[in-house]
């Protein structure tokens, strides 16, 4: 039976380095950040989780499908829904991918057993906010939201700085649960500049976890209709 008390995170970090490197940076990457056992065991229960969400947007209004719901619709409105996505993706903000709302499923009492739900209550105890307190030097940091992302080929996630209107949102943190990701399958995290200029990219990389300070512009790629997995992640906020 899997519990909180199974995640481990590495013990060798030197956590110090990467604090300077995210205070002077604004963002930072931090391998290896799980244990081996406890990478391998996530890694597992996100490749084999049944409980998927397709999140998209329609301009301003946010919207959730069960992943079933999509997929037992006609291939004509798939073909159609995907075409209206990339039309609003040319002008406006836009983003398209799979996801478990891990946060929400737990207050809301849903779905109550599921494996995954101990991610919640781990990032939300005493260590890991302790953790990212001093990573981030922001002693106000109270709570992590928490999900479970899948990008598929064809979704992405366009330019956007993570403001919140009921959020108080100090940091992102997103651990890549995706192994031997080709560059050329797309899905980089980059950070850009006011012109839209790329000033940093990220591939996906098992087991590392990206910090970046809020708000802070930046965007996730679009996964390469070639791609040869889908791009898994743990990720959330911290919030004051």
């Amino acid at each position: 039976m899997f519990s909180r008390a199974d995640i481990q995170i590495n013990p060798e970090l030197n956590l110090s380095d990467y604090a300077a490197l995210l205070k002077e940076n604004g963002r930072v990457q931090i391998p290896n950040f799980f244990t081996d056992e406890t990478a391998e065991t996530l890694h597992n229960l996100i490749k084999t989780n049944q409980t998927w969400n397709l999140a998209y947007n329609e301009y301003d209004q946010f919207f959730e499908s069960t992943k079933q719901d999509f997929e037992d619709t006609p291939a004509e409105f798939k073909t159609n829904f995907m075409k209206a996505i990339y039309e609003r993706a040319s002008s406006t903000f836009q983003y398209v991918f799979m996801q478990y709302y891990i946060t929400q499923a737990v207050k809301n009492r849903e779905e109550m057993g599921h494996p995954l739900h101990e991610l919640h209550h781990w990032a939300n105890e005493d260590d890991f906010l302790s953790l990212l307190k001093s990573l981030v030097g922001d002693s106000a940091i109270r709570w992590c939201d928490v999900f479970i992302s899948r990008y598929e080929p064809g979704h992405f996630l366009s330019k956007h700085d993570d403001t919140h209107p009921k959020h108080d949102r100090s940091v992102a943190y997103t651990i890549g649960m995706t192994k031997e990701w080709n560059p050329n399958w797309g899905g980089h995290l980059v950070f850009l500049d006011k012109k839209g200029g790329i000033k940093e990219g990220f591939i996906p990389e098992f087991n590392t976890l990206n910090l970046f300070h809020n708000p802070q512009d930046h965007a996730v790629q679009l996964v390469a209709p070639n791609a040869g997995k889908p791009r898994d992640s743990f990720l959330g906020w911290a919030n004051r």
